[in-house]
């Protein structure tokens, strides 16, 4: 579906979402982590840089992982994000999710086509997170599904 045309008073307001959100760190990375699914539509809209670096080198992605915002992690995934992108710990977005608790990124970011056997720095993978106590067990057996289609 075409985009429709962005008027003045769009980009005013993109401005102004931008300004407001970039105090705690870069617009879009702020808008993914708080589940600002309009934020979040507006600025890949507009073609804001869908790989943006937060805290510990955490993309949008990341931050909309780690939330459960699965919307918005579906929208970033759509506007181009790496889904295999590692922070400075060499989390990836699926790792993040798993390491949350969230199932829906989970599932979601398999579908697309997110790796499980990237390492960490430490060596460990998305198949060893799920395994950690106290991850929910619709995660372990998502990622469990995920390695058999290896």
């Amino acid at each position: 579906m075409p985009t429709p045309e962005l008027t003045p008073a769009d980009w005013v307001n993109i401005s102004l979402t931008e300004a407001l959100l970039a105090r705690d760190g870069p617009p879009l990375y702020v808008a993914a982590k708080l589940g600002c699914l309009a934020a979040v539509k507006v600025m890949c809209e507009a073609g804001t840089n869908v790989e943006v670096l937060g805290p510990n080198r955490q993309r949008p992605l990341h931050a909309a992982a780690a939330g459960g915002h699965e919307s918005i992690c579906a929208t970033l995934v759509s506007a181009g994000c790496d889904v295999d992108a590692q922070d400075e710990d060499g989390n990836t977005p699926l790792i993040t999710a798993i390491l949350n608790g969230h199932a829906a990124p989970v599932e979601l970011l398999l579908a697309v086509g997110a790796d499980i056997e990237i390492a960490r720095l430490d060596g460990l993978t998305a198949i060893h997170m799920a395994q950690l106590p106290g991850t929910p067990k619709v995660i372990y057996e998502l990622i469990m599904l995920g390695q058999e289609e290896l």
